[in-house]
Formats: C-alpha cells, sequence, structure tokens
C-alpha cells in the first residue's frame, strides 16, 4: 500500500467516524403504550406514549424516515384514548403539534418540554373560558408528531442536514400523516354527534393542527389537497377546512405549492360576516433557514426547469412566507398603551385575558370586512395588509423579529401568548 493510498484511506475512515459520531439513530422513542400519569418523580413516563395529568392529555405518534407510523399500535392507542367515555363527555380542545428541523420525540427535546408547557397555559385558558361560557370544561388534548427531524448532533452535519430532512418531512407529508390526521379529525365528528343528540351542545371539541419548519410543510402536504377540495364548494356557502385551524409557523415549502388555495381565496365572492382563518402561516422576517438556505437549495435543484414568467420561477424557489406576492397580514408588537399594568395573579390575568379576547373578537366581527383592519391579542398586533379580500381566511403573515427572531424562535413568550390567544379566539363557543 502506497503512502498516498494510505492517506486517502484514513480520510475516509475519520469522515466515515465523524458521521457516525454524529448520528442521531433512526428509532422509536415512545414504546409503550399504557397511559402514564405525570408525577414529580422525573423519568417516569420517558418511553409512554401517552401522558396523562390533571391539566391536559399528551399523545405522542411517531414516523420513521419512510413517512410509515413506527407502530400503529402507537396510533391506535392515542385515538382509542381520545374517544374514551370522559373525553366524550368532557369534549376535547385538541392541538396537534409537528415539530421541525432538528427536533424529535425524544424525552430531552425541548420542544416537547415546550408543548407539555403551552397546552398547560391553553388549559389554564380554558378552564376560565368555561366559567365565563357557563359550560362544561372541556379536556385539552395534545398530539405531538414525531419524526428524526434530528439526523445528525454534531456540526457541521446538523445544519448541512437541512436538504436531506426536507427530503424526509416530504416523504412523511404523503405518507401515513394523513392518515392519522383524518383519523383525529375523525375523532371530532364522532364527539360532535354525541352532542348532536342533546348532550353538552356548548362543549363542542374543537381541532387545531400547528406544525413548525419541515413539520409546516409536513402538514401542507398531508392536507392540502383536502383544503383544496373542501374550499372548491358551493359559492354562498360558508368555507370548509380541515378541522377548525391549521397553523403553520417558518414552514418550509415552495410558495408554488400555496397557489391553488392563494386563487381560490381570490376569486371566491362570498364570505359571511366575521370569517375565522382557517389556514394561518407566521414566518419570521428574520429566518435565515427558510429566507436564505431554502432558496439556495431550491436553485441547485430547479436549475434546469422551465418557467413562464420571473415571477413563478420566484414561487417555486422561495418559501411562501417569503414570496411577498402572497403576502395578507403582518404581526408587530403592539403599540404602547398607557402606563404598564398593575401585576395580578394568574388566574386573574388568564380571566382578564379571556375578556379582552371576547370584546377583540366582538369588535374584529364589524371591522373584518374592511381593508387594512386590526387585531391585538396579548402584546402583539395582527393587521391586514389590504393586499387581499379583508375576509381571505388564509392568512400569510410576515412577524416581526422582535416576535419570532429566526427559524427556531417559535416559544418565542411574545408569540406563544398571541397564538394562545389566537386559538382562543377562534375557539370561543358560539351557541
Amino acid at each position: 500500500m502506497t503512502g498516498k493510498t494510505f492517506f486517502i484511506r484514513c480520510i475516509i475512515i475519520l469522515m466515515m467516524s465523524t458521521t457516525l459520531a454524529g448520528c442521531v439513530g433512526n428509532s422509536q422513542y415512545r414504546t409503550s403504550y399504557q397511559p402514564c400519569t405525570i408525577t414529580a418523580e422525573k423519568g417516569a413516563c420517558e418511553t409512554a406514549s401517552l401522558e396523562e395529568n390533571g391539566d391536559y392529555l399528551l399523545g405522542f405518534v411517531e414516523f420513521d424516515d419512510q413517512g410509515w407510523l413506527w407502530d400503529r399500535k402507537q396510533s391506535d392507542a392515542v385515538v382509542d384514548r381520545l374517544l374514551a367515555r370522559d373525553a366524550l363527555e368532557s369534549g376535547l380542545l385538541m392541538v396537534v403539534y409537528v415539530h421541525g428541523w432538528r427536533h424529535n420525540a425524544s424525552p430531552g427535546d425541548d420542544n416537547v418540554a415546550s408543548f407539555r408547557e403551552t397546552l398547560r397555559r391553553i388549559h389554564a385558558y380554558e378552564h376560565i373560558a368555561s366559567q365565563n361560557e357557563g359550560r362544561p370544561e372541556r379536556k385539552v388534548a395534545g398530539i405531538y408528531v414525531g419524526w428524526r427531524g434530528l439526523s445528525a448532533d454534531l456540526e457541521p452535519f446538523t445544519t448541512l442536514s437541512f436538504w436531506d430532512r426536507k427530503n424526509t418531512a416530504d416523504k412523511i407529508g404523503h405518507g401515513a400523516l394523513t392518515d392519522l390526521l383524518v383519523r383525529l379529525e375523525e375523532v371530532q365528528l364522532s364527539h360532535l354527534a354525541v352532542y348532536d343528540e342533546g348532550k353538552n351542545r356548548l362543549a363542542r371539541t374543537k381541532l387545531i393542527v400547528v406544525g413548525h419548519s419541515f413539520g409546516g410543510q409536513m402538514v401542507y402536504s398531508a392536507l392540502s389537497q383536502i383544503l383544496i377540495d373542501r374550499f372548491s364548494g358551493v359559492e354562498g356557502e360558508e368555507p370548509q377546512t380541515f378541522g377548525d385551524l391549521v397553523i403553520l409557523v417558518n414552514p418550509a415549502f415552495e410558495a408554488a405549492r400555496f397557489t391553488p388555495l392563494h386563487d381560490l381565496a381570490g376569486v371566491r365572492r362570498w364570505y359571511p360576516d366575521g370569517q375565522l382563518p382557517l389556514v394561518t402561516i407566521f414566518t419570521s422576517e428574520t429566518d435565515q433557514a427558510t429566507g436564505v438556505a431554502f432558496p439556495l437549495g431550491r436553485w441547485f435543484s430547479t436549475l434546469f426547469e422551465n418557467y413562464r414568467d420571473p415571477d413563478q420561477k420566484l414561487a417555486d424557489r422561495q418559501t411562501v412566507g417569503h414570496f411577498q406576492p402572497y403576502r395578507t397580514h403582518e404581526l408587530r408588537p403592539r403599540p404602547e398603551i398607557g402606563k404598564p399594568a398593575s401585576p395580578m395573579a394568574e388566574a386573574e390575568q388568564k380571566t382578564a385575558d379571556f375578556r379582552a379576547v371576547q370584546s377583540a373578537r366582538q369588535e374584529w366581527i364589524g371591522l373584518s370586512s374592511r381593508n387594512g383592519w386590526s387585531l391585538e391579542l396579548g402584546g402583539a398586533q395582527l393587521s391586514h395588509l389590504g393586499t387581499s379580500v379583508p375576509r381571505n381566511p388564509f392568512y400569510v403573515v410576515s412577524v416581526d423579529k422582535r416576535i419570532i427572531d429566526g427559524h427556531g424562535d417559535i416559544w418565542n413568550p411574545t408569540f406563544l401568548e398571541f397564538l394562545r390567544q389566537f386559538i382562543l379566539f377562534t375557539t370561543i363557543v358560539k351557541e
């Protein structure tokens, strides 16, 4: 063996060793399907697919790199729990969260911890809302969709995994994720059938789907055809969506894929008074992953594509949130109003917040037919830009960096508080 050959082999072995050292295994984390009650004992529910406490229920459903469910028994266990008698009697506020790049369903992932805290705070709002609306309190149920968004935990391989993980997210979005989401909507319909029989009419089950980053791409891939089919309904009838609300944060998919919904919203001639949002896309103005890395990768992969004009080329290379022609709203910090409010106890604050959301909803119903309307929730102000019909239920929102700064800042307290109140805004019960 020559010295040169030996040197080349050493380099190859070193590169392979480095890659393997940084590789995160493709495996299922939540392998126990029996409900686990969360206690003070750390690690008690680390492998549980079902976590429960007094505030919320949390279920995990995991997918492999080919878009298959790791084990259908896992999703069956979660769905069966959502159909249990106590859930049917109380009604559910279901929130599905599909995480993005650099995350998974492992016990130590910070997205898991942040989602738990978000569910706890949503429960606090639901508790106050049920008291104010004079109805039974719905059980809060979170469904955490896990996949190998983190494939390498050693730089530069973590950053370089961006394009590989996009391909994996695409497989999952066109795979079994649609089946899971449809089953969760069927849970909602099963609950509604109970209410139609006269039980707990005010505690109507709600379904909110949230996707972040490549999780947003997965959700849109899984639901886009359903959304198009339902929205293309009879003119003069209230437009239909999937569940109650779909929220995508810093989603990593091409604006061109959003074109059918954008066009349908523009040609539809009628929306009811107070038409609520159906799909909302929030993108940080400082998100370099979807604003810089994504179009760079698309430039290479579309180099030999043919386009009819520059706008079509741009739509196929930029993400929907960064494509200027599709932007409909902006989210900015709320203007300061007078002196800071006096500190309140958490329950008192939640009651004040609920009443503020009620008031905002009532005012917004009258304003939403006008161009340039604004909605203030928490510490943020959502404003219509006048670039679409005022009641267009598809929001493409540019977000100020003080609310979401960059790609992974989804758990920014200002944005989270806005999002919790935004969900409350869309789920306030109407008799």
